[in-house]
């Protein structure tokens, strides 16, 4: 018995570590192993193990890339309470230990905490607590603005556009457009002027009182150049509100400067959205500016040793083209320039991918992700959640892993459809136990990866507690 004991085996290693397949050599031929597809290495972030044949998953788009693996982007789908968000929780912390960093969308609440699902793995990892957003503000809560110095000028203007396009439904024209350019700049002097960072309210100010210089400039008289931008006006003050009237969608979170809290420097950010109304056009705009946001500050190149490339030594490749590319930093004892790896994780991602405004906007993010040194990861229930649009088929076109818990049969036959699996896999969807995957990486596909959790991870990765009973027992796999 004392020999027992001394295995630990309530140790979170043994928890993980890879079971023995006893069987004859003829019986795991004829069940599996002629067949089996190859191992993805034995460098990245545990998943668990293969169910068929006994080995271990280990997945890392990082350490996988070119090896079958054209990129790094991910589409994680099932029914409820089928592990997605423990699968991606844990993921998503055992990359943070190999040096990546992780921001995370968060739109589903728990309502017995009050806060998303994901805040307690964030304080738990980082010490610090999600980043709030509620309409109207608050105590604790954010506020980003479109408007921050952060954002370079062509992607402000471009950002500021789609906010006003979104609040109305419709693309700008050119009069439209031209007039909300000129505004955006005026708004910029005036609050120079003043000694602060322009808002929007002072782009729906300069559209009400355009300049006469503007209107000569572009050949319109001044009310035809404040009838171009007019309705531009009233969607900024519907959306943030003004003095006379504090109701707007975005009030709190969009109309004010960008608040201290907003740190990016953290190896897990959780921007928590859950008090805004999923659906709405102020869910959508404030998706739209975050993402912008991480691109302009938070994907800024950095290597893994904390420096900027232009820190590092330039290192002639051929002198007869000098081509050359960044090596060591003799400050940080690098030897070589390496891009920090980031990861990005959008809960109940059919906000994105169902608006094929923002499927565009992000469109970047996936296009670019390898260069980048970034993996998305969007989590849905069910490809019929999100529309067939252009801009949605792009984007699911470049998720090169594909994780597929259980659904139901027609679900299931849609998806397989949809994605251009073999046929037998919408059988096999069908059967996959709680906590246990289909798994498409590249071309090649691992029929069942059980999701694996240690004791330490389980309350954290836990999101059914208003569904569970107190005596309710969790299960080794979620």
């Amino acid at each position: 018995m004392s020999d027992l004991l001394t295995l630990a085996p309530l140790s979170p290693m043994h928890q993980t570590v890879r079971r023995p397949l006893y069987t004859e050599t003829t019986t795991s031929q004829a069940l599996y192993l002629p067949v089996a597809p190859p191992t993805l290495g034995s460098a990245g972030a545990i998943i668990g193990r293969e169910l068929y044949s006994g080995k271990a998953f280990i997945y890392c788009p990082f350490v996988a890339f070119g090896d079958g693996l054209p990129g790094g982007n991910m589409i994680v789908m099932g029914d409820t309470g089928r592990g997605k968000s423990a699968l991606t929780k844990t993921y998503a912390a055992r990359q943070i230990r190999l040096g990546r960093k992780v921001v995370v969308l968060d739109t589903k609440e728990q309502k017995e905490r009050e806060e998303g699902e994901w805040a307690a793995l964030g304080r738990s990892l980082t010490g610090k607590a999600p980043v709030k957003f509620a309409p109207g503000g608050g105590p604790g809560a954010s506020c980003i603005n479109p408007m921050d110095p952060a954002i370079s000028g062509k992607r402000q203007t471009e950002l500021v556009r789609t906010i006003v396009e979104l609040g109305l439904g419709k693309t700008l024209d050119e009069f439209a457009g031209s007039a909300l350019r000129i505004a955006i700049r005026r708004a910029h002097q005036r609050a120079e002027t003043l000694g602060r960072t322009p808002l929007l309210a002072d782009v729906a100010a300069a559209l009400r009182a355009p300049e006469e210089s503007d209107a000569v400039a572009k050949q319109r008289t001044r009310d035809e150049l404040l009838a171009d931008g007019l309705e531009a006006s009233y969607v900024l003050d519907r959306l943030c509100g003004s003095e006379q009237d504090s109701t707007g969608d975005l009030v709190g979170m969009l109309d004010g400067p960008t608040s201290l809290g907003v740190g990016l420097d953290s190896d897990m950010v959780v921007f928590d959205l859950t008090k805004v109304p999923s659906g709405g056009v102020a869910m959508t705009i404030l998706v739209a500016v975050i993402s912008v946001f991480l691109e302009e500050v938070w994907l800024r190149p950095l290597c893994e040793c904390g420096a900027e490339p232009s820190q590092h030594e330039r290192v002639v490749v051929d002198a007869d083209s000098g081509a050359w590319e960044v090596g060591p930093n003799p400050a940080t004892g690098c030897r070589r320039y390496t891009q920090r790896k980031r990861i990005l994780i959008a809960e109940e991602a059919w906000h994105i991918l169902g608006t094929p405004q923002l499927a565009a906007l992000l469109e970047k993010f996936l296009k670019f992700a390898r260069g980048l040194g970034l993996s998305c990861i969007f989590i849905v229930h069910h490809l019929s959640d999100i529309d067939d649009s252009p801009e949605t088929q792009a984007a699911l076109k470049m998720a090169d892993t594909v994780v597929i818990y259980s659904m139901k049969k027609a679900e299931a036959e849609a998806t397989v459809a949809r994605l251009g699996l073999p046929s037998w896999t919408a059988d096999h969807i069908v059967r996959l136990r709680r906590g246990i995957a289909l798994w498409v990486v590249g071309e090649v596909i691992y029929p069942a990866v059980q999701h694996l959790l240690v004791v330490a991870e389980q309350h954290l990765c836990f999101s059914s507690g208003s569904m569970t009973d107190v005596s309710t027992s969790y299960p080794e796999a979620a």
